[in-house]
């Protein structure tokens, strides 16, 4: 790999094969740089190079490229990304129409049929939902997430002033998921009051 390879890959920090292949390495030569660990291999397709700036977020972008434009990072990975929980990640949750399918154990797929435009934040490199939606799906995933989780995400973004009741309702009125606000609503303000 030639030196201005090597810092269009740093600078890319995590690429393609496709992307490599346009700089001018082959298969064969990724494979390489692999096997000699100048490069690590995140997922089939996906690498990253060892001397990129590293970021909280690399599991997010590796998520993002791996399962496409209609996916972003919700539930508990959005809930950490935010500060709102502090559980110790053991996949990364994203949220994804109801046709995607996986079977990695890295990754928990929520599919969903609720519309992947609202409530979307585009990061760098990755999407994921905003802090509001991720509250609301949070409710809605209560079952899975835990509801003393959820009213304690909600009491610290509102106590920390990240959102407010009014947004979150609008929020849930937009996505069509206000049911889980109301069964929550009790709950909700007797823990931000």
């Amino acid at each position: 790999m030639t030196s201005k390879q090597e810092k269009i890959l740093q600078k890319l920090g995590l690429f393609s094969l496709s992307q490599a292949k346009r700089i001018g390495i082959t298969q064969q030569e990724l494979s390489r740089f692999v096997k000699d660990e100048k490069i690590l291999r995140m997922e089939r397709g996906i690498y990253l190079h060892p001397k990129a700036q590293s970021s909280r977020e690399i599991d997010f972008k590796v998520a993002c490229r791996k399962f496409g434009s209609k996916s972003a990072i919700g539930g508990l990975s959005a809930l950490f990304y935010y500060n709102l929980t502090d559980q110790v990640l053991q996949q990364t949750w994203l949220i994804v129409p109801p046709e995607r399918r996986g079977n990695s154990k890295r990754y928990r797929l929520i599919r969903t049929k609720t519309p992947l435009k609202y409530g979307i934040i585009d990061e760098n490199d990755f999407r994921i939902v905003s802090i509001e939606r991720a509250i609301i799906e949070g409710f809605k995933l209560a079952s899975k997430i835990g509801e003393r989780t959820m009213i304690k995400a909600v009491r610290i973004a509102i106590q920390q002033k990240l959102t407010t009741l009014n947004k979150i309702g609008k929020t849930a009125k937009e996505l069509r998921l206000d049911s889980y606000l109301t069964k929550y609503f009790e709950a909700i303000i007797g823990a931000i009051e």
